[in-house]
């Protein structure tokens, strides 16, 4: 992190103390040196999307994670491989995505939530992200390309090679859940 970043960052700490607000807690993500807000949305696009989101779920081993989709399109088995624990991933096929992802976020029961992003709408996302909020669940939006939505805390793009191990991500977009 940049001396600026710093001062950034020590800065909010301290108008965080005076206005009686909780500093944000965030999740250790390698490739952003910000992290991951906890109760945020955060979309993840591009080529290495799930790649980028397994090495996360490795490096963060102790989160409870729900991974949805409508069609089965992730092997439990290669995330297993990628050091992943299956017995803190729970998959599910869900036809309609967002009444099932509104219970699961709602039940407070997982701290990441990993759904393809299906929602298009700026209610829906509005929504969802008091929701994950209130809940203090970060959603993952698995997104095919990037599209500006004000919603969304933190967005980027993932490329690069998987198997040299090297990924590269665009950042295009990172504030804390709960600040405009």
């Amino acid at each position: 992190m940049s001396a600026s970043a710093e001062k950034i960052e020590k800065l909010k700490l301290l108008i965080g103390e005076m206005g009686g607000l909780q500093p944000k807690e965030f999740f250790r993500a390698d490739d952003l040196p910000m992290g991951i807000p906890r109760g945020a949305l955060v979309e993840v696009s591009g080529s290495l999307k799930t790649e980028w989101v397994i090495r996360f779920l490795r490096n963060n081993e102790k989160v409870q994670t729900f991974w949805m989709e409508k069609e089965q399109t992730i092997l439990p088995t290669a995330i297993q491989q990628r050091g992943v624990g299956l017995d803190r991933v729970v998959f599910a096929e869900v036809g309609d995505l967002y009444p099932a992802l509104r219970r699961v976020v709602q039940s407070q029961l997982f701290e990441i939530v990993v759904v393809p992003s299906a929602f298009e709408e700026l209610r829906v996302l509005k929504a969802l992200q008091l929701l994950a909020e209130k809940a203090h669940t970060t959603v993952f939006l698995l997104s095919k390309k990037f599209q500006p939505a004000w919603p969304i805390s933190v967005q980027f793009e993932v490329s690069g090679s998987p198997t040299a191990g090297n990924l590269q991500v665009n950042l295009f977009k990172h504030k804390p859940a709960g600040i405009s």
